[in-house]
C-alpha cells in the first residue's frame, strides 16, 4: 500500500501519505472536512452548503471563505495536487471526495467486514467460523471512536452528524464484540473471551451482558473469586450511577457462584417462524477421543466446516472407497465444530447395523431408552427441539433407510447431519464431499523435498506424514533420509495416499526394511493387514475392507468389476464396453460406490489395490480370466496399430504424452509376447510395427534420463 492514502478515522485520527509520512493537521475543521466527504463520498456537496455546516457563527460570505482557506490547507497536508487523480473533485459549485483515487478508508473497511457477516447465510452467527474471523478483523480495525479527541461545542448539524455516526459505528463494533465473545466462550477461548468482554466493558462499563459473559469466563477459570468480586464492583458501580440493581439474572449468577455451583448462561440463539427460541449450553457429546494423530485434510475440513456454517446445508455426506480415511475426517471435523452446537455433536456408529435396528441404534447413542413402545415418535420428539450435530457413521449397508434420514431432517429443523459412506444417500440438498487419498510427492518433486523439515512435520505431503508418524509409534526414533525417501514414496505411491493401507504398510518398520515392504507390496496385498484388535473386522485388513464393499454389490456389479480388473491403470468408456461387456450405467453404478473413479473427461480407472482384490476374482474364473485377457489384448494391439499413423506426423517424444492408455497397450504387447503371437499379430496389423518401434525408443530415453538424474543425486 505504499502508492496508498490511508485515513484511520476510528480512534485517534491518523493520516499516512502514500510515502508513509503521516500527515500532520494544524486544525481540527482540515481533518473534519477530509473525515465528512471521505465518509459520503457517494455524493458531491455545494460549497454554500458545506460553509454553512463548518462555520454556523459566520456571515455567508466569511463562512465561504473560511471553507477555501480550509480546503487549500487540507489539499497541502494530503499532498492532494501531487497526484495524477486528486483525492478532492472539485467545481466551482461543489466538493465531492473522489472514490476512485487511491484510498484505503478503515470505516469502509470496518462496514464492509461487519455487512458480509450479515448477509452470509449462516445458521447462526457465533456459529460461522468465517464470520467470525471477518468480525475479528472488523474489531481489530476499531481502535475506539470516531475521530476521537476531535469535537465541535456548537450545535450545529457536523456535531449531530459526528456524534450520530460514532454511534452507529460503536453499536456495530459492541455488537461484532458480543458475538466475538459468544464463540470464544463456547469454544473454551478464556483469553480472547475476556480480551472482548474488557473492550465491551471499556466501551460501555455498564453492560451486563458484557459482565455476564466475562464473569462467566472467569469461573471456567476456576477464578471464582475474581468473578465475585467483578460482580460486586459492577453491582455498587449501577447503584452509585443509576440507583439500580443488577437484573435478576445476573443476580441469579452470583448467588451459584457463591454456593459453589457452576453457573448457566442462556443464550438467544434462533427465530423459528412465531417463536422465539433460548437455549443453555449443554456440556454433552458422544465423540469418542482419536488415538491416532491426524495428519492432513486441511481443505476438506475448511469446506466441511463452511458447510456446517451454512443455513442451506443439513446434511453432508463424506464419499469414499473403504479405508479413504471418511471416519475419522468426520470425527474430527465434528470435534471441532462441536462447541457451535448447543446441544452437542454425537456420533452413531452403523457398523453391522440391520435397517430395522436403525433407530434403535441412533437411540442409543444419543442415550434414550432404547426399550419403548412409541421408540421412533420419542427419538423424533427428542431431536425436535434440539440444535444438534449427529454423525451417522458408514451408512452404506442401510441404503434402504435413508428416508428415515430425510423424515429427520423434516421434523428437526436444528439438527444437521454428517454421513460417512461408500456411495450418496440421493435425498435433495445433500452435498457431496469426496473424499479421496492423502497427498503424495510426484516423480519430479521428490529431489526437491527437504528430508530434515519434512522428518519435523513442515511438509505439505501427508501421506508421507501419516507414513512416518505411524512407523514411530512402533519403532521409535525412525527417521527418513535421502534414500529412503523415494521408497517410503513409492510405497505411499503405491497405496495412492490411501489412509487405511498406509497405516498398515508403516506398521511393518519393525521387521522389514522400506524396501522390503515395497517389495512384498507391489507382490500382493497380504501385508496390508492390522497388527492391532480394536477395530472393525472389515477394517482388519485391506482385503476385508474389498470384501465389504464386493458383499454389498448386486450380482451384476460383481461380475463387471471382475472383468474392469483386466485393465491397467486408465481406461476409455469404449474399451471397457468392448472388452467387458459393460454399459454406461453399469460404470455410473461402480462410480456411485466408490469403486471406480473418473480419470479427466473421458477415462477411468480402478484404485491399484482394489484391482488387484477384483483380479483374484477374476482369476478364480479361468476360462474367463483367459477370454478378458485375449479380449484385451486384441483391442489394445489394433487401437496401438491405428496410432502409428498419428506418430508420423508427431516427433517421437510425443508419443509419452498420450492420454492412450499406454499402460494398457504395454501389457497387450507382453501378452503376445509371451503367447508367441506377436508376429502373427505385427502380420495383420501393419502399423503396429511402426508404433512398437517408436515406443521402445521412448522407452529407451526415459530410462537413460533416469539413471543420469539418479546418478547426479
Amino acid at each position: 500500500m505504499t502508492d496508498t492514502l490511508k485515513l484511520s478515522f476510528l480512534g485517534t485520527p491518523q493520516v499516512i501519505l502514500p510515502k508513509g509520512e503521516a500527515a500532520r493537521f494544524a486544525v481540527d475543521n482540515a481533518l473534519l472536512l477530509l473525515a465528512y466527504l471521505a465518509l459520503n463520498s457517494h455524493k458531491a456537496y455545494r460549497r454554500e452548503e458545506l460553509a454553512a455546516l463548518f462555520y454556523t457563527d459566520s456571515s455567508e460570505k466569511q463562512a465561504s471563505q473560511n471553507l477555501r482557506q480550509t480546503l487549500k490547507r487540507l489539499r497541502q497536508t494530503i499532498k492532494d495536487n501531487d497526484k495524477p487523480r486528486t483525492y478532492l473533485l472539485g467545481t466551482i459549485q461543489t466538493l465531492q471526495f473522489n472514490d476512485a483515487s487511491d484510498v484505503w478508508l478503515d470505516v469502509s473497511e470496518f462496514k464492509a467486514l461487519i455487512t458480509a457477516t450479515q448477509q452470509h447465510r449462516h445458521r447462526r452467527l457465533e456459529a460461522c467460523r468465517d464470520c467470525m474471523a471477518q468480525l475479528a478483523q472488523a474489531v481489530a480495525l476499531y481502535r475506539g471512536d470516531l475521530l476521537e479527541g476531535i469535537g465541535r461545542r456548537d450545535d450545529s448539524p457536523l456535531v449531530d452528524w459526528l456524534e450520530t455516526t460514532r454511534h452507529t459505528l460503536q453499536r456495530m463494533a459492541v455488537n461484532a464484540l458480543h458475538a466475538l465473545a459468544r464463540h470464544y466462550l463456547a469454544r473454551r477461548q478464556f483469553a480472547e473471551t475476556e480480551q472482548a468482554t474488557t473492550r465491551l466493558l471499556h466501551i460501555d462499563a455498564l453492560d451486563e451482558e458484557a459482565l455476564r459473559l466475562q464473569i462467566h469466563t472467569l469461573v471456567q477459570r476456576g477464578e471464582r473469586n475474581q468473578a465475585l468480586k467483578r460482580y460486586r464492583r459492577f453491582r455498587d458501580k449501577l447503584q452509585a450511577e443509576l440507583d439500580l440493581e443488577p437484573m435478576p439474572e445476573t443476580v441469579k449468577m452470583a448467588r451459584a457462584i457463591q454456593a459453589g455451583e457452576t453457573p448457566q448462561l442462556k443464550l438467544l440463539q434462533f427465530q423459528r417462524n412465531d417463536r422465539l427460541l433460548t437455549y443453555q449450553k449443554v456440556n454433552a457429546s458422544s465423540l469418542p477421543n482419536i488415538l491416532v494423530p491426524f495428519v492432513g485434510r486441511e481443505t476438506e475440513l475448511q469446506q466441511i466446516a463452511r458447510y456446517l456454517a451454512s443455513q442451506d446445508c443439513r446434511l453432508i455426506t463424506l464419499v469414499g472407497p473403504g479405508g479413504v480415511g471418511k471416519t475419522r475426517l468426520a470425527m474430527r471435523a465434528a470435534a471441532d465444530d462441536a462447541p457451535e452446537w448447543m446441544h452437542g455433536a454425537w456420533l452413531v456408529s452403523l457398523d453391522d447395523v440391520a435397517p430395522a435396528d436403525l433407530e434403535t441404534t441412533v437411540a442409543a447413542a444419543l442415550g434414550l431408552p432404547t426399550r419403548h413402545n412409541r421408540l421412533r415418535a420419542r427419538l423424533y420428539d427428542h431431536l425436535r427441539e434440539k440444535e444438534m450435530l449427529l454423525l451417522l457413521d458408514n451408512f452404506e449397508q442401510l441404503m434402504s433407510r435413508t428416508s428415515m434420514v430425510k423424515s429427520l431432517l423434516d421434523y428437526a429443523p436444528d439438527v444437521k447431519f454428517i454421513v460417512t459412506s461408500r456411495e450418496q444417500l440421493g435425498i435433495r440438498g445433500e452435498q457431496i464431499v469426496q473424499v479421496r487419498g492423502l497427498n503424495f510427492p510426484i516423480d519430479s518433486d521428490i529431489h526437491n523435498l527437504d528430508v530434515g523439515s519434512l522428518s519435523n512435520g513442515s511438509q505439505t505431503y501427508s501421506a508421507i506424514q501419516l507414513f512416518l508418524e505411524n512407523a514411530r509409534r512402533v519403532r521409535p526414533g525412525f527417521q527418513l533420509d535421502a534414500r529412503t525417501m523415494p521408497v517410503v514414496t513409492r510405497i505411499c505411491r503405491q497405496v495412492e495416499g490411501l489412509p487405511l493401507a498406509i497405516e498398515m504398510a508403516s506398521a511393518w518398520v519393525r521387521i522389514f526394511s522400506c524396501d522390503e515392504i515395497l517389495a512384498r507390496l507391489e507382490q500382493n496385498m497380504s501385508l496390508l493387514r492390522r497388527r492391532t484388535t480394536d477395530v472393525p473386522g472389515r477394517h482388519a485388513s485391506m482385503e476385508a475392507v474389498f470384501e465389504h464393499s464386493w458383499s454389498l454389490l448386486p450380482a451384476d456389479g460383481r461380475e463387471i468389476l471382475r472383468k474392469l480388473a483386466v485393465f491397467r491403470g486408465k481406461f476409455s468408456l469404449d474399451a471397457a464396453e468392448q472388452i467387458a461387456g459393460t454399459m454406461p450405467e453399469h460404470l455410473s453404478m461402480l462410480i456411485d460406490k466408490s469403486l471406480l473413479r473418473r480419470q479427466g473427461e473421458s477415462c477411468y480407472d480402478l484404485h491399484p489395490l482394489l484391482r488387484k482384490y477384483a483380479f483374484a476374482k477374476l482369476a478364480h474364473i479361468l476360462p474367463l480370466a483367459a477370454e478378458m485377457t485375449r479380449q484385451h489384448a486384441a483391442y489394445y494391439l489394433h487401437l496401438a496399430a491405428a496410432l502409428a499413423d498419428g506418430l508420423t506426423q508427431s516427433p517421437d517424444d510425443e508419443v509419452v504424452d498420450m492420454p492412450l492408455e499406454l499402460e494398457n497397450i504395454d501389457a497387450a504387447v507382453r501378452w503376445a509376447t509371451a503367447e508367441q503371437q506377436l508376429d502373427t499379430f505385427i502380420e495383420k496389423l501393419p502399423g503396429l510395427a511402426h508404433f512398437l518401434a517408436v515406443r521402445q525408443r521412448t522407452v529407451t530415453q526415459m530410462s537413460h534420463d533416469s539413471a543420469i538424474v539418479e546418478g547426479m543425486r
